[in-house]
Formats: structure tokens, C-alpha cells, sequence
């Protein structure tokens, strides 16, 4: 799409200087067909410039054939150089006022981002978080560029792509076949699970790679985003049916969980040296280190990434076929992320398995 408008300008820039030295040529052409109405190349240039923007003050009219055809063309090709300078003149003012004038930036240059699909106004915590893994490297796709995204945006020098989320011109345009993960947010409206269902698909196709988090309202969707390949499914609705309902049966649950996932020191750890040791004793090492295991996450690994361990092995030597039966698994959805909160204590921490820990707070 972008590549699109550069070349739209080109064209338009070529019709414009070329429809320019035609009213030069046809400036000196009016003084060698009628010399004595036009009697220097001044006058030439004078009726063509007044013939082309169609003012026509009738102090000079062709009176040859020639003339008056070259007169018409000239009309028609004057209306026509207005409408594309106009039009170029307009884009870049409305690109320089978005990405200059609000501090919005290209996005041609963007790889290894996040793209955020819709817009609800995030905690400043949450946001911290997400700028610290990909520093200004966000975009957030939305129709409109409302007051409050504006602000968000200006702030936090965050990068902004207009449209619907669903449309696949919209995505190319936040650079989705270069991103690393994405979040697709409900917005509730009419045929909202639906929406991020097609959206996922979508993306999908331009990205096989990129990690998809997406949130819905109904669980009957769940399964046909397993099926699009969607990496983590969020169900609002669920978490707070669960916590209306523990809070009449056990007061304060509410509470709980608010604080919990408040807290900075709650974290999903890949790197730890607990694989191949049993639950207790990771447990245990965990507790000397300062912070609590509470659980385990299994097959914590990307198709893309296995693949690359698969073709790792199969270029330097080693064991392989584990790995590849593992890789067609997931493929074939046999195989999915499991978490196990607070398993029995011989359970062994396989490899590709996460770890849930929470840090001591001992200030």
C-alpha cells in the first residue's frame, strides 16, 4: 500500500512537469502560427497560462485552427494538472499533520514489534511493560484517532495505523508480516468474537510466525481459534463470571486476583536450570533463591521457534527426532501450552516447560 502512494506521486510529479513544458512549447508555438496576435514568446506564455487555469480574459484568442485546438488541449490538460496537484498537495499535508505535526512516525522501517489491534486504555503499569520489551516500537490500529489516543499516542511516542484491524490493507500498513506478537482486543460491539476470529486468520496468512493473543467473549470460539493457529486465547467474560461467582463463596477472591496480577514480581520464566528435576526440588532451590514456584508451564515453545531448533540439529548433528515429532504435534494442534499450578512434587520438569515464580518482595 505504501509502495502504492509513492508511485501515485511519481506519475503525478512526471504529468505535471511534463503538462508544464507543453504550455512552454505551445507558448512559442502561438508566436510562429500567429505572429501578429502574439508577438513575443511573453505573450505565448501570458495566453497559455490564462487558457490553462480557464480564467480567459480575452485579450488574446487564437484565431488559426491550430491555435484553437492547441487551446483546447491545453484547458483539458489544465483541469486535469490541477486535480492531481491538488490531490498530491493534500496527501502530504495530511501525512505530514498525522506523522510529523503529532509526532506519529513511518512505519516502514518497523520489524519485531507489537501490534495492538483496537484501543482501551491501558494501565500505566501495563504499559511500562510492554515499552520496556519493545521500547517506542508499538502500533496500535484503530478507525479513529480519538482525543484520549491521541494523548496515548503524543505521550509515549507510540506509532499509529487508521482502520479496521480486520482489513487486511490496515495490517500491511502496521507492518504485520514483520511483528512479533500481536494482541487482537474485543471491543465489544455486534459480531465482536467473529471480527477477532477473521482478524486472526488474516493475520495468520501474512504471519505464520508472529505470537497471537486474542481476546473473546464466547467460549463456542475458542476452539476455530485453536484451529487458526491462535497462540493464546483471553476470555473476559469467563474471568469475570469466576470471580463474581468466588466472591460469595469465599470473600476477598476478588481482591486476590486484583493483586496478583497487580504485582511486578509475578513472572512466567523460560530460562532456569530446573528441567529434568523433579517439582519438590525445583521448589525448594526456588525458596533459597528468594522467590516462590507456584507452577509449571508446559510446551512453552512457538512452532517457529522448534523449527528452528529442528533445523538447527539437522545442520550441526545431534538428536532430532524428538524434536520433530514434538514440531508435528503442534502442528497438528495434539499439542498444546499446559499449565500446572502447584503439581504433585515428583512431577518432572520436562523440557520446553516454563516456570511460574514469584519473586520475594523484601523491601
Amino acid at each position: 500500500m505504501i509502495k502504492w502512494k509513492k508511485l501515485d506521486f511519481s506519475l503525478a510529479s512526471v504529468y505535471i512537469f511534463a503538462y508544464i513544458l507543453f504550455l512552454f512549447i505551445s507558448s512559442e508555438a502561438m508566436v510562429l502560427l500567429e505572429p501578429k496576435n502574439y508577438k513575443n514568446f511573453f505573450d505565448g506564455l501570458w495566453w497559455s497560462i490564462v487558457t490553462a487555469t480557464t480564467v480567459g480574459y480575452g485579450d488574446m484568442v487564437p484565431h488559426s485552427e491550430t491555435g484553437k485546438f492547441l487551446a483546447v488541449v491545453i484547458i483539458i490538460g489544465g483541469v486535469i494538472a490541477v486535480a492531481v496537484f491538488t490531490a498530491s498537495v493534500t496527501t502530504t499535508l495530511v501525512e505530514k499533520k498525522i506523522f510529523s505535526q503529532k509526532g506519529y512516525k513511518m512505519l516502514d522501517s518497523l520489524e519485531n514489534h507489537l501490534v495492538i489491534c483496537g484501543f482501551k486504555t491501558p494501565r500505566k503499569e501495563v504499559l511500562n511493560s510492554f515499552k520496556r520489551h519493545y521500547q517506542n516500537n508499538i502500533v496500535i490500529i484503530y478507525p479513529e484517532l480519538a482525543p484520549e489516543l491521541e494523548n496515548l499516542l503524543q505521550e509515549n511516542d507510540l506509532k499509529f495505523a487508521q482502520g479496521e484491524y480486520n482489513d487486511e490493507v490496515v495490517l500491511k500498513n502496521a507492518r504485520i508480516e514483520k511483528a512479533d506478537k500481536v494482541m487482537i482486543l474485543n471491543m465489544h460491539d455486534e459480531f465482536a468474537d467473529a471480527k477477532v476470529l477473521e482478524t486472526v486468520i488474516v493475520i495468520r496468512s501474512l504471519n505464520p510466525n508472529v505470537y497471537i493473543i486474542a481476546e473473546i467473549n464466547d467460549p463456542k470460539y475458542e476452539n476455530y481459534l485453536i484451529k487458526s493457529k491462535c497462540n493464546e486465547i483471553i476470555m473476559s467474560e469467563e474471568y469475570n463470571r469466576f470471580l463474581l461467582s468466588k466472591s460469595i463463596t469465599e470473600p476477598g477472591m476478588s481482591k486476590v486476583v486484583r493483586n496478583l496480577l497487580k504485582t511486578q514480581n509475578f513472572h512466567i520464566k523460560t530460562k532456569h536450570d530446573f528441567t529434568g528435576k523433579s517439582y519438590k526440588e525445583a521448589f525448594e532451590d526456588s525458596l533459597k533463591r528468594g522467590e516462590i514456584l507456584l507452577g509449571i508451564v508446559e510446551n512453552y515453545i512457538t512452532e517457529a521457534k522448534l523449527k528452528k531448533i529442528v533445523l538447527t540439529k539437522l545442520r550441526f548433528g545431534g538428536e532430532v527426532k524428538k524434536y520433530q515429532t514434538l514440531l508435528n504435534q503442534i502442528k497438528k494442534h495434539e499439542v498444546q501450552m499446559e499449565v500446572k499450578i502447584n503439581p504433585e512434587d515428583d512431577t518432572v520438569i520436562p523440557e520446553f516447560a516454563a516456570i511460574i515464580s514469584m519473586e520475594r518482595n523484601n523491601g
